[in-house]
């Protein structure tokens, strides 16, 4: 799978069946979706509920957060699982740092992928992570970690 970020809320998730888009514009495939619901094209699930895009593709499960909050039990255990969290980072349009790293903590993904417009650094120096990014980032399963949680930074493509 390969993720890049096309800045703001928007990326792009390239699987070996289909390419999304999510942000705010959402598609699966040639699938435009303007709509909450469930759907399934090429070996690749999306739901989109609630302002949270969940992808299920590949044996992972990547989910979309611009501004979320902090989560009750029963809104917690519908995302059970998530591997991959974009989440929005620095406040304005997107979630406030503090909320947003408890947010991170309450899912406790293998991988964290900020979304951003300003205050990256803010929520960079409060994972104790130096600010270099990644042009894109693929990966499959096998690469999650296990026992820690990465924060990998893409740069606006």
């Amino acid at each position: 799978m390969i993720i890049t970020y096309q800045g703001e809320d928007n990326f792009t998730v390239k699987t070996r069946s289909k390419t999304l888009k999510i942000g705010r514009k959402i598609s699966l495939g040639d699938l435009e979706i303007s709509t909450p619901g469930e759907y399934e094209a090429g070996s690749v699930e999306m739901e989109v509920i609630d302002g949270i895009i969940e992808i299920y593709s590949e044996k992972m499960t990547i989910a979309w957060i611009k501004k979320g909050k902090v989560f009750s039990s029963e809104e917690l255990e519908k995302l059970n699982g998530i591997d991959v969290l974009l989440i929005g980072v620095g406040g304005g349009d997107f979630t406030e740092t503090k909320t947003a790293i408890e947010i991170i903590n309450q899912i406790e993904p293998a991988i964290v992928v900020p979304m951003y417009s300003q205050n990256l650094e803010e929520f960079l120096k409060e994972e104790g992570i130096s600010p270099a990014g990644l042009d894109l980032w693929k990966f499959s399963e096998s690469d999650l970690p296990q026992d820690e949680r990465k924060v990998v930074v893409l740069n606006v493509s």
